[in-house]
């Protein structure tokens, strides 16, 4: 029987993740924003998705954007790992994963927006500053969701931290990359007003966290506040997560002064404001084009 606990987590059969999304499961979520879906993912699917991370790692042409660069706190972040990693690609067709955020979106019809990996080595990673996703993105729409899904167990300490209910209020600007560790940094620097100090006033939030074992997935909202705890001393943090969406997402435009992300040339001179999502930038996963499937 499925139940959903206080701590907003949910036990899914690996052999069949779907069948435990109900409606009453999918109306939490509409309304938190965030859940943790355990043992969402067989072994094959981490195997696959660390097989695409070591790919990536060892690729000197792959761009790995740096945190804190020359810090001790440094960490790695690369995105859309799905145009370089045959095994991210595999992942993302084959897996439940585009089924499960699918279900959850209510849409029968999924796309591709983005994945990234966060790459946090022992020796003390610091913290990934609170934000949402939306911001940075050219669209807007009820049905986006993401996944973040994690290769190594962590403690609820250094687990991404979620704000829950945030993606119902404000869309704030983002953080300055460069500035990672001001909060009053913003990416646009117009146009959006800056988040407020969540890290400062942690006692005004209901924050969620959960220790995370291999093939344990959350599932969240993108516009919901969220932050990435710092590793220890002696851990490390290898995570993706991946953003899809659904039927009901279109363009939209942010303020000019930065380049969306990933950055995308071209997609404006195509897209006007309202026009769905529809692009070579982000492949439709569900149904899969006949190329991609198996038979």
């Amino acid at each position: 029987m499925t139940t959903i606990n206080a701590a907003v987590s949910l036990e899914l059969d690996p052999g069949d993740p779907v069948a435990g999304i109900t409606d009453e499961v999918i109306k939490r979520f509409e309304q938190d924003g965030v859940m943790m879906l355990r043992g969402a993912l067989e072994p094959d699917w981490l195997m696959l998705l660390e097989m695409g991370f070591n790919k990536v790692l060892a690729d000197s042409g792959m761009a790995k954007a740096k945190f804190y660069e020359g810090t001790s706190g440094e960490f790695q972040e690369t995105v859309r790992n799905f145009d370089y990693s045959f095994e991210i690609r595999r992942l993302l067709y084959d897996s439940p994963i585009k089924k499960i955020l699918g279900r959850l979106m209510r849409s029968d019809n999924v796309w591709y927006y983005s994945d990234e990996f966060f790459i946090k080595n022992a020796g003390g990673a610091e913290r990934t500053p609170w934000h949402q996703d939306t911001p940075y993105y050219p669209a807007e729409g009820t049905q986006f969701s993401s996944m973040w899904i994690s290769l190594d167990t962590i403690s609820k300490e250094e687990c991404l931290e979620y704000v829950v209910g945030s993606h119902l209020g404000t869309m704030y600007d983002g953080f300055n990359p460069s500035k990672p560790d001001d909060p009053s940094s913003g990416f646009y620097g117009e146009g959006l007003p800056i988040l407020p100090d969540i890290q400062a006033d942690r006692e005004s939030y209901e924050i969620a966290s959960w220790d995370v074992t291999p093939g344990d997935v959350i599932v969240s909202n993108p516009s919901i506040i969220h932050g990435g705890g710092p590793t220890m001393i002696a851990g490390k943090r290898r995570a993706l997560a991946v953003r899809l969406f659904g039927d009901d997402v279109v363009y939209a435009t942010r303020p000019p002064s930065r380049p969306t992300v990933p950055m995308t040339p071209g997609l404006g001179i195509h897209l006007q404001p309202g026009d769905p999502l529809r692009s070579p930038w982000y492949p439709q996963l569900e149904p899969a084009p006949t190329a991609e499937r198996y038979g």
